[in-house]
Parts: structure tokens; C-alpha cells; sequence
């Protein structure tokens, strides 16, 4: 079911209860002939006393809300597009509309680019001209961080390097799954978990994407100002910078939430409206993924639990549960982009008992691997790096010999052969350690 022109959309209410710290927000959609509807979505938080909120000032706690309704708000106003957005309780001075103007468009970008929706002068969020905010409160954390785990190489690999800094740490998980668990156990950290329910009613309209670490890093910022953490500890790659086409003058980016753009966006909002005493950094960020991935092999003892398919959260919970080890798809891009990086750097035989088939061969990949390696189309709408990341991944699995004669393989010689410089793209790729 779709409503294709509603007449105004409301950012409405927020509330906490405290004793069972849910958080309500409320968003409004007016349609015509007097016909309006509410939606209702919920955050649930995990071992937050009543207590913890009284010690929260107002001055941050308010703000934090008023950002969470927002971002939370983009699922359905993506549902129940208009320009003519409101905001009840609460104004935006110009430059935190534009701040939002510009999350929603880039953070949907691919969503209007799927749907084929003109997305021109379609974002305008309501500002006051004369508003003047005060300074930003202060409200001091304890000098440990919080890591968002999403049970990939990224977040372990970060926390290995705040484990060899000696930073103190615990990780997030938004809808923690059993991999999340798992992967927290391995690393010997706890998990502070969030769910979220949004309303029934919304799967009857349509949805898109939708930033994803963005949100995230709202919640987060809550829970250090709950839990006490001075930073929020995200595990963003270089590569996250590269996008994937261009649409009605706007460049896609599967991955522009993890961008180094967004991430600076976000901190530099939670430091000018929320607190400066909260930050957000990436450690990886310059990293490419093939460089994380080169990193990642130097800890065998997650080789098998890792899960960075992003298949595997679609699973229904019960095969979840019955996933004791890593999951892969095996014929998704990401799969088939990580499976080339890991070729690179581990046997073959390690490598197939790690996503348990081998994916040269399988000639119905070869389309994905043609645009993964930047042969033909674009990159495709997952999280893969950049065509010069693939290109060098499978030069050095040809160098290892291990996979002579594959489809993929004779696909990828046709095209970069001996001659290739593949010296420049490994300067570009890697990291120089000394």
C-alpha cells in the first residue's frame, strides 16, 4: 500500500519511561479530506535505572531526543514524502536544517535512486531565522569508549587496537543479534544492547534505506550520556568514501552513513548542539578494506566467527541461533569482495573452511566480480571497496597459484594482465608501516 501525496508531515512528541526506559517518539501524516494517521515508534533500553536519567542535564538530554526523533522520523517520512515538513515542541535554527537537509538527502540517496523519485526541492526541514541556541552544555565522561559492534572484521579490528592502546571499552549492538554476542564473548568485552520496534503499521507502506550508522551514532551518544563514555567508537574505512553513480545531479554512495563527510557532520553536531565532551572517532578510517582485511588475518582466533555478510541479519532468529560459526551467503557482493581479499592473504584451504566454498569458479558470479572490479556497470549497493582494492586482492591470490584456471581468475587476467601496474594501486591500497 502506498499514499502518494500526503499533505504534511509532523514531527511530533517524544516521552521516557523511566522505570522501564522506553522511549516514545510520535510522527504525524495529514492526508487529504481531514484524514490523519500516527505512528509510533520505540527504543528500549537495557539495564538504564531511573537514576541514570535523573543525572542526565537537561541540557543534553533534550537535545539528544529532540536528534533521535528525527533520525528516527526518516523511515517514515521516506514512506510519506513532502516538502511540507513540521516539528512540534521544538524549533531548528537555520544550520540545523541544513544539517538535516543534507542527512536526508545524502542518507536516502540510493533509496531515490531505486525508486526512481525526483528528489529536488523535495527536502526542506523548518528552521527559525531569529533562533540563537546557547552554548552546548557541558557534561564530562569517563575516558572509556564505546565501539559499535557489527560482528564484522571492522569492529574487531578496532577493538584489538583500543585493546593495544589500553583504552577501556564495552561495545553497542542496535538489535543485538547472536553473532553480535558471540564476537563480544571472543573479544572478552560486554554489550550494551538497544532495540528498537517501529510501528506495525509501517510495513504496509513502502520503505527504503535508510543511514543506518547515523542512527546509531544517536543512540550512542544517549548511552554515553547514560552509561558514562566520553567516546563513541565507530570503525569506518577509507573506502566508505567512494560511491557508486550519479543520480539527478547527486552522487550515490551505498555506504555515504559510514562516509568520512557524515561522520564529521555527526560529531561536529553532538559537539555544537548536545556537548562537546562527547566525540566520535573511526580508527580505521585510514584504512581501505583490503588493508583492514591484511590486518584482520593477524587474529586467527576470530577467522571462523567473523560475520560480515549482511545476509545473515535477514536470517530468521531461530537459524540465528543455530549459526554457531561465521556466516557467509556466498552470493552476495560483499561475499564475493571479501572473498577476494581473503584470498590474498590466507591458503586456500584455510580460506574454504572459512566461507565454506570456493567462489572462483562459480561462473554466476562472474557479473558481480566484472563490477567489482570496475570492468563493466557500477559498484555495487553493498559494502565493497573500490575497484583498485579488487583488482590488486586477486593479483596477489594469482601470485599465490592457488586458483589457476577458474573462471574468475581468467576473467580477471583477460583484463589486468602481467604488464598491469599493479605496484601504484598496492602504494595507493596499503598502508606503509614503516
Amino acid at each position: 500500500m502506498k499514499i502518494v501525496h500526503p499533505l504534511s508531515f509532523t514531527f511530533g512528541s517524544y516521552k521516557i519511561d523511566t522505570e522501564r526506559s522506553i522511549i516514545s517518539f510520535t510522527y504525524h501524516v495529514e492526508f487529504r479530506f481531514g484524514i490523519t494517521k500516527t505512528f509510533t515508534d520505540r527504543l528500549f533500553l537495557k539495564d538504564i535505572t531511573p537514576e541514570m536519567w535523573g543525572k542526565v542535564p537537561t541540557a543534553v538530554l533534550e537535545p539528544t531526543l529532540q536528534s533521535l526523533l528525527l533520525i528516527l522520523g526518516i523511515n517514515y517520512w521516506s514512506a510519506f514524502r513532502t516538502r511540507n515538513i513540521r516539528i512540534n515542541g521544538f524549533s531548528l535554527t537555520r544550520e540545523q536544517a541544513r544539517f538535516w537537509d543534507s542527512l536526508y538527502l545524502n542518507g536516502l540517496g540510493e533509496f531515490f535512486y531505486l525508486m526512481k523519485i525526483d528528489f529536488r526541492n523535495l527536502i526542506a526541514f523548518p528552521y527559525n531565522e531569529t533562533l540563537v541556541l546557547p552554548q552546548p552544555a557541558r557534561f564530562e565522561r569517563p575516558k572509556r569508549a564505546l565501539i559499535l559492534n557489527g560482528a564484522g572484521k571492522d569492529s574487531i579490528l578496532s577493538a584489538e587496537i583500543l585493546k593495544a592502546s589500553g583504552i577501556p571499552f564495552d561495545f553497542f549492538a542496535f538489535a543485538p543479534a547472536p553473532a553480535h554476542e558471540r564476537i563480544a564473548k571472543l573479544v572478552g568485552a560486554k554489550t550494551v544492547g538497544v532495540s528498537r520496534r517501529r510501528d506495525p503499521l509501517l510495513n504496509l507502506f513502502m520503505q527504503g534505506a535508510y543511514p543506518s550508522v547515523s542512527t546509531f551514532t544517536f543512540v550512542a551518544t544517549l548511552l554515553a550520556e547514560l552509561l558514562g563514555y566520553d567516546t563513541i567508537v565507530l570503525s569506518n574505512e577509507r573506502s566508505a568514501d567512494f560511491g557508486n553513480l550519479n543520480y539527478l545531479g547527486l552522487p550515490i554512495n551505498h555506504q555515504w552513513c559510514k562516509s568520512s563527510e557524515a561522520e564529521k557532520m555527526i560529531n561536529d553536531y553532538i559537539k555544537r548542539y548536545i556537548t562537546p565532551d562527547i566525540s566520535t572517532v573511526s580508527p580505521l578510517r585510514k584504512f581501505s578494506e583490503l588493508e583492514i582485511v591484511r590486518q584482520f588475518v593477524k587474529y586467527p582466533q576470530y577467522h571462523h566467527d567473523v560475520t560480515s555478510c549482511n545476509n545473515y541479519f535477514w536470517l530468521p532468529r531461530i537459524q540465528q541461533r543455530m549459526q554457531r560459526t561465521n556466516y557467509w551467503c556466498n552470493q552476495c557482493p560483499k561475499c564475493v569482495f571479501l572473498f577476494a581479499c581473503f584470498s590474498a592473504f590466507l591458503p586456500k584451504k584455510e580460506l574454504l573452511s572459512i566461507f565454506g566454498a570456493n567462489l572462483y569458479p562459480k561462473r554466476r558470479l562472474l557479473p558481480l566480480f566484472k563490477r567489482i572490479l570496475g570492468i563493466e556497470g557500477f559498484k555495487p549497493l553493498d559494502c565493497v571497496g573500490e575497484p583498485e582494492e579488487m583488482i590488486l586482492a586477486m593479483h596477489i591470490a594469482v601470485q599465490r597459484g592457488e586458483y589457476a584456471d577458474t573462471p574468475a581468475i581468467k576473467l580477471f587476467e583477460e583484463h589486468f594482465p602481467k604488464s598491469y601496474n599493479f605496484d601504484i594501486l598496492s602504494q595507493r591500497v596499503f598502508i606503509n608501516e614503516s
